[in-house]
Parts: structure tokens; sequence; C-alpha cells
């Protein structure tokens, strides 16, 4: 694993996986199974324009067993999410990221046990013309944190995180409204400065991204044919984010 670039905003690493241990988990990537962004419910930090991602299913790793952060009367059963150990691969992706990534990089997205006691993520497949607009996190989270898994990827193919200059840091809160009708706030917000960092989905590639850092994808593009922009991303969550979490995938 390398460190290839790290400020106040977010950390990149390559080669984060062993070789085997990254086309393991491509392998279970390919058999998973997977929906649209938007089966559940209309998801408002995709807009229309942002085509049609695709997610795969929740995967929750707590530093504790997740009983004891359930509110009474909810058991792990009710929830539709797979609990680490989960048997796959994503066992081996998350221990990696906890102790190899994770202990340099406390002041970016907090430590765990002190500042965040969970980690929730799941799979993405983005296709040709599909993206997701500008937005900063709003659950109790202490950063968020992006996995290439694709093992391959040509610049000409899109597809690249942008994350918005340092002066805008905490400054995107409108009300994000189911189908983001109004987008002046984050314009106003985002052209102060009008510059920032892009990141290449490059394979076997980790992201860290601080808290309150406006970001995006940018869209996949026409040339990358059949490829999808493949990732495993998520989100360091605090013992009050926990029960967000459960309330947002409790059954209605």
């Amino acid at each position: 694993m390398n460190l290839v670039c790290a400020n106040s905003q977010f950390a990149v690493f390559d080669d984060l996986l062993p070789q085997d241990e990254f086309e393991q988990f491509w392998a279970m990537y390919r058999r998973s199974e997977f929906k649209s962004v938007h089966a559940e419910r209309l998801r408002p930090s995709f807009r229309a324009s942002d085509g049609h991602p695709y997610i795969g299913e929740y995967v929750v790793w707590t530093q504790t067993a997740i009983e004891s952060l359930l509110p009474p009367g909810v058991s792990p059963s009710a929830l539709p999410a797979r609990f680490c150990p989960t048997g796959k691969a994503y066992d081996t992706l998350i221990d990696r990221v906890r102790k190899h990534a994770l202990p340099g990089c406390a002041d970016l997205v907090g430590r765990e046990g002190r500042d965040w006691v969970g980690i929730l993520g799941r799979l993405y497949a983005y296709p040709v013309g599909s993206s997701i607009t500008w937005h900063s996190d709003h659950l109790e989270v202490t950063g968020s944190f992006i996995y290439y898994t694709n093992p391959e990827w040509n610049v000409q193919w899109g597809g690249e995180l942008f994350v918005a200059d340092e002066s805008a840091l905490g400054q995107m809160t409108g009300d994000y409204t189911t189908l983001r009708f109004d987008t002046r706030h984050e314009t106003e917000v985002l052209m102060r400065s009008g510059t920032g960092h892009y990141i290449m989905p490059k394979p076997n590639r980790l992201v860290l991204v601080g808290p309150g850092s406006p970001h995006k994808v940018a869209k996949v593009l026409p040339a990358a044919g059949d490829q999808m922009r493949a990732s495993f991303a998520g989100f360091f969550i605090t013992a009050p984010g926990v029960g967000q979490l459960v309330e947002q995938l409790r059954p209605r």
C-alpha cells in the first residue's frame, strides 16, 4: 500500500490490497446483485441528469457487537444489511482499511472508538452516462471512503472524483429536497473559488475524504463502452449515526 497524496481534505492510497486479494474482491463484485440507486427511494444526492447508477447491499462493520448499538426491540435480522464478519471479500478489505490506512489519518476522518464506531459501505456501479452531483455528506459521519475495484480504467472514460476547494469546507448546507430543484446555493458556494481537485478511479485505489468537503463523481463517458466505474464506498459512522442508519434501514 502506497500513500500517493494527502492534505487536509483527502488522502489517496494505491495498491491497497495484494494482487490476489484485489482479484478476489473483483470476483465477488462481479457475482454481486445490484439494483437502481433509486429502487428504495429517490435519493437527493442524485439528480435526474445523473443517469442510472446501480448499488449493492449494505455492509456494516461495528467496533462492538451491533446489538449493543441498536434501539430496544430492533434485531439485526430485521435490517436489510449484511453485518461483518460476512465471510466474503468485504471482511479483508475493511480489515486492511482499518489497520493500514486509517491509523495515520485520524486527523482527517477521526479515530476508531473515539470519534466513530462503525463503517457502512455498499458496492456502486456507474455505467456510461451516470454520475453523482455535488453534495456533502449529512449523516452523523466523520468522513467517507471510496475503494475502486475495477481492474482497468482509461483516462478517457471519465468518472473522476472531484473535491471542491478547501474554502467550501462545511459551506454546502442547503436543503437537499428530493429532486434538487434549486442549485443556487451550491453554485454560490462552489463558484467563490471555482477550483478544486480531481482523483482518477484507478484500480485498487482507496480515497479517504474528510467531513464537510463538497464532492461529486463526474459522468462516465461514452468511450467507456460497457466498462463500469466499480467501487465500494461508504462512511465512518458515529454512535448517534448508527441510530440514524437504523431508522433509514428499518422496513416501513
